[in-house]
């Protein structure tokens, strides 16, 4: 909550209290739609206007068919992140789960999905006319209640995939496990994902036993959401969290048999000092928690988006799992988590996480004293790319690249877009950018152009040192946005343009596809972006999409053009409407407005602007600029005014896009 309170206070500072009101009944509006209290929690329903406004999703859909609701464990499980991410990517997700939550505290979260439904609420017949042949289906239990629409799969040409999440032999099975229902899931399934090394090898297993041939299996343990896990960003201090000498976090489920109780005892009475901060329902286990240590405290359910927050102010995560015929077939999604926000992990040997870098491993917990009391540093080299590799865009992408015979883009974008990227004294971030960019080029094949403006930093010697034999580099003559960006088009061979700013970066190989689809469908779309905005009455640049839930885009929307304008990170049009318009204009140097100018020359040729949240790209923001400055807001105030007077004698009916 105090986070939200002092982003709100941010934005009263720099807007008034006129439009921090506006901005909360907005926010609230908008939150009425997607959040009834009395129904925990629902899929957002689209306004009649709406439907006439946003075109949908239609060629990409995914079914999740999985244990428990998307918002049980505060939405962190493997199935709700693979749902966000799917939707993330731009394919429409619907999820079916086996059993109602039983956890105490039930989160109300957005739902990145177009159906949330218990399987026994499904309408058979219905479903049924839905599904389409390039459907995914994605199965993660052997239950007898899933082979009704794994049949329905199989008979319209879907692709099948189950996941093999857990050994379901065990108790984790108990109310569902049917072998009956495995041997189907085998049988039928395109691909087989065993979530750990063991649970890969059981798969082999179960397909020698049932005499099963032809099968491919893939070990896809689980991971991070790197949208959410980012340490670059600023949080604030919770206010339940206890601070120790040491303070240790563990967070997930604490009523498994395969949690070391015994071990975290030990570790709590050698070590008074420190402060362990257990985060998850620990309502079932009431007689365990009395008999804990004073300094082990338990803080209850969370939702995933405050995890981070946790982790930022501790010192080392933790994860107690006894080795047995449980615990040792797991991939701790919660791993993932700890490393990208740069923790030391002190764990027990599990057989998935010993490779990894900053984890270290014992079942003693005489080494696990040793280790808090010592002083464990976080070696972030190769962070960055350890995330690329082990972020649920990662995971999905191996998922696509199984189901399809084609990795690369079979379309007339393949070779064809020019990306410019600007650097001013951004050698901090630069070479993420580039370097992503890089990592993901073999689908597409881009042409990478950098125009540096005029560096201080170091920056452009930087570049041309690593990058001079794979990116084009270009030196402007001044520090300017449009001028550098003019620059960068006129030295572009591609029949595309985009534009990128440099503290943005690539997140999956797919990032593209969304852009594909759009403009591949609509031929009246001038430009298309992934930030966006609109004007208030006198014509300035106002709200963004930001400020929206969803950003603007519910689940089932694939694209929207009732925005004023776009911004220029993630912009794209072709080069010759670019060329027709005369590129940016030069007023705009060093920055502002420039984007918004080319947003309405666009619209004003009778093109339409088209806004989507779907391009695979990280971004945090102001770290290219100096926002809240008194030099920035001189600027924003002289190139708005400049901005309003152009386009009130060209063309005032395009600033009429108000929020």
């Amino acid at each position: 909550m105090s986070s939200k309170i002092e982003k709100l206070k941010d934005y009263y500072k720099g807007n008034g209290l006129k439009e921090t009101i506006k901005k909360v009944y907005r926010y609230a509006s908008f939150k009425i739609k997607v959040k009834n209290p009395s129904k925990s929690n629902t899929v957002y329903k689209m306004s009649k206007k709406e439907k006439q406004i946003i075109k949908l999703k239609t060629n990409n859909r995914i079914y999740i068919f999985t244990n428990i609701p998307y918002f049980d464990v505060g939405g962190g499980q493997r199935a709700a992140q693979l749902a966000k991410t799917f939707n993330n990517m731009g394919y429409e997700v619907q999820y079916f789960y086996a059993f109602k939550s039983s956890e105490t505290v039930k989160h109300t979260i957005l739902l990145p999905t177009t159906e949330h439904k218990k399987i026994s609420d499904i309408k058979k017949e219905e479903f049924e006319k839905y599904v389409n042949k390039k459907d995914i289906f994605i199965f993660e239990a052997p239950m007898d209640i899933f082979i009704p629409y794994l049949e329905i799969a199989e008979k319209n040409e879907c692709r099948i995939v189950y996941e093999n999440i857990d050994n379901w032999e065990t108790s984790l099975g108990n109310m569902f496990f049917s072998e009956e229902a495995l041997k189907k899931l085998l049988e039928k399934s395109t691909l087989l994902v065993g979530t750990a090394k063991l649970l890969e090898n059981q798969l082999k297993e179960y397909l020698k036993k049932y005499n099963i041939e032809g099968k491919h299996t893939l070990y896809l343990p689980n991971a991070v959401d790197s949208d959410l896990f980012e340490p670059r960003k600023r949080y604030e201090k919770p206010e339940d969290l206890v601070i120790g000498k040491k303070t240790l976090i563990y967070y997930g489920s604490l009523w498994g048999s395969w949690f070391d109780w015994e071990l975290l005892e030990k570790v709590a009475n050698q070590c008074t000092e420190v402060e362990i901060n257990l985060i998850g329902d620990y309502a079932g286990i009431t007689e365990i928690v009395k008999k804990m240590p004073k300094n082990i405290h338990f803080l209850g359910l969370k939702k995933q988006t405050d995890l981070p927050s946790y982790l930022q102010y501790s010192d080392y995560a933790i994860l107690p799992f006894k080795p047995d015929e449980i615990g040792k077939y797991v991939s701790p999604l919660k791993l993932f988590e700890y490393i990208s926000m740069n923790k030391p992990v002190i764990s027990t040997r599990l057989d998935d996480i010993t490779e990894y870098k900053n984890v270290y491993c014992s079942n003693s917990s005489e080494d696990w004293i040793k280790l808090i009391k010592s002083k464990i540093l976080f070696d972030k080299k190769n962070r960055d790319e350890f995330v690329s590799e082990n972020d649920w865009y990662a995971r999905c992408s191996k998922i696509l690249d199984n189901l399809q015979e084609d990795t690369k883009c079979l379309s007339e974008f393949y070779n064809n877009i020019s990306i410019i990227i600007l650097n001013y004294n951004n050698k901090n971030v630069i070479e993420n950018c580039i370097n992503s960019i890089l990592r993901f080029n073999d689908r597409y094949n881009v042409e990478i152009i950098v125009v540096d403006n005029k560096s201080t930093d170091g920056s452009y010697e930087l570049l041309q040192e690593k990058y001079a034999d794979k990116v084009k580099i270009y030196q402007n003559s001044k520090n300017g946005c449009s001028s550098g960006r003019n620059l960068g088009v006129s030295k572009a061979t591609k029949e595309y343009i985009m534009f990128l700013d440099s503290d943005q970066w690539i997140l999956h190989k797919y990032w593209l596809e969304p852009y594909i689809e759009i403009f591949t469908k609509d031929k009246e779309i001038g430009g298309l972006g992934w930030a966006a905005g609109w004007f208030n009455k006198d014509g300035y640049s106002y709200h963004v999409v930001d400020s929206f839930p969803y950003k603007y885009m519910p689940p089932m929307g694939l694209y929207r053009s009732d925005i004023g304008y776009l911004g220029t990170g993630g912009m794209i049009l072709k080069r010759e409407l670019f060329n027709q318009l005369e590129g940016f204009d030069l007023y705009y140097d060093p920055t502002c407005y420039e984007d918004t100018d080319l947003s309405l020359k666009i619209r004003n040729t009778g093109k339409e602007l088209a806004y989507t949240t779907y391009l695979g790209v990280g971004h945090i923001p102001h770290q290219t600029t100096k926002s809240g400055t008194k030099e920035h807001d001189s600027l924003i105030k002289s190139k708005g005014d400049y901005f309003v007077s152009k386009w009130k004698k060209t063309n005032p009916e395009l600033l009429k896009y108000i929020k």
